[in-house]
């Protein structure tokens, strides 16, 4: 008697299993798949202490089509973070780099 409720509940464990498997495999496949023709305007913020190498490394994964047009924040006083930036959209093809410099946060307030 025990054998046949082991039996029953293995039975029912993998049969559980199955379907989630094919509902992983069938369902959330299609939405990988599917292409989106929406697009998001993306504002990057730019700055010091690793974050513009941060930023450019998941600007280079993201789907460029998808994300545009791009907006690029960075102090006006960080010119290697927009050099850095129009490196990365120069080898892209047909994207507009759209900088914007503003002060530091201390010249903003103190200045």
């Amino acid at each position: 008697m025990a054998l046949g409720s082991v039996v029953a509940a293995v039975t029912a464990l993998a049969l559980l299993i199955l379907i989630r498997f094919l509902y992983v495999v069938l369902w959330s496949g299609k939405l990988l798949h599917g292409k989106s023709q929406k697009t998001y305007s993306t504002l990057v913020i730019l700055g010091s202490g690793g974050h513009t190498a941060e930023m450019l490394n998941l600007l280079s994964v993201l789907q460029k089509e998808r994300f545009a047009p791009r907006f690029y924040v960075a102090a006006a006083t960080d010119i290697m973070s927009l050099q850095k930036a129009r490196v990365l959209e120069d080898s892209l093809v047909d994207v507009d780099l759209l900088p914007y410099g503003i002060g530091m946060l201390d010249e903003i307030i103190c200045g």
